[in-house]
């Protein structure tokens, strides 16, 4: 994953899935822990897996692995895309965690055709995308188990290999040593102490360290600690109703004016201007090039996906 950007993703709290649909111009290769379903409603978009190149084009589906690097470009054709962000909690053995889980769903593929089509996937997708643009409660459990029947579906009908975890650290494993470091600030972030804990913990410099993370994911320990902390006030920013002091401490921070300016200096509002917005603010345009589309436009054809499917 040599240089590859990192992405914290923001999940609904109601689904731990992240469900949108926008047009795509760009994004630099990046990697993140979330499965990541991709539907084309509309044009194409030139998506590279590793050193894999796939077209897709409307009515295309394919599923990206947890911890896969990809990278996203538009083509010559305006396109507009459903995105499925799902946690990688979610898709896991529950008796037995240390499992991961890489599954083949590529329409472009027709080695790998799962048992049940790749149509039933497709319907299914604009279904969860059609109800998750509708904000009544009902349409909140339908995306619920909607999310839940396609990930059953995945280990029922379709092709997957299964990688099992490193129990251990192994100073050889690049990947395993770089995978305990994220871990370990994810888990760790409120601490005060939290990198020097990480040094004695991984039992490798603060050298060493900086060099991995900045040659895998292009973060220092300090930027990466930032980004998990800033991450956690702007879930609890979005939906929670915690005072601002409260969310400041729980976010590891030790003053609030240290908060503020790296909130803002991060995010490019204040943390009271991104709860006003409703965490509604820009990206960070080095791995995500979203673009403006039409609502109304994407629920028509979403229905007519599940419509005609």
């Amino acid at each position: 994953m040599s240089m590859y950007l990192f992405e914290n993703v923001e999940h609904e709290e109601r689904y731990k899935t992240k469900i949108f649909v926008t047009s795509v111009e760009h994004s630099s290769f990046h990697w993140h822990y979330d499965y990541e379903l991709i539907l084309i409603l509309k044009g194409s978009l030139q998506i590279k897996v590793g050193s894999r190149v796939a077209l897709l084009g409307p009515r295309d589906i394919i599923l990206l692995n947890s911890q896969e690097a990809h990278e996203l470009q538009r083509t010559e054709e305006e396109n507009l895309c459903l995105f499925i962000q799902i946690n990688k909690t979610m898709i896991s053995d529950l008796k037995n965690d240390s499992k991961l889980y890489y599954f083949y769903l590529d329409s472009k593929d027709q080695k790998h055709v799962p048992k049940n089509g790749y149509k039933a996937y497709i319907r299914m997708a604009a279904c969860i995308g059609t109800e998750s643009l509708k904000k009544e409660l009902c349409n909140i459990y339908r995306v619920k188990s909607l999310i839940y029947m396609m990930i059953a579906d995945l280990f029922e009908f379709t092709l997957c290999d299964i990688h099992q975890k490193p129990k251990e650290i192994n100073g050889k494993n690049s990947l395993s040593l770089l995978m305990y470091i994220i871990d370990f600030i994810r888990g760790n972030f409120k601490d005060n102490n939290i990198l020097e804990n990480l040094y004695k913990s991984v039992g490798v410099s603060e050298k060493s360290v900086y060099r991995i993370l900045k040659t895998n994911i292009g973060l220092s320990p300090k930027s990466l600690v930032l980004n998990n902390r800033i991450e956690n006030a702007k879930y609890m920013l979005k939906f929670s109703d915690k005072p601002i002091e409260y969310i400041t401490c729980n976010s590891g921070f030790c003053s609030g004016s240290t908060f503020y300016r790296t909130f803002k200096k991060m995010t490019g509002v204040t943390p009271a201007e991104y709860r006003e917005r409703g965490g509604d603010v820009s990206v960070d345009s080095n791995i995500k090039g979203y673009l403006k589309f039409d609502i109304k436009e994407a629920l028509y054809l979403l229905q007519n996906l599940v419509d005609e499917i």
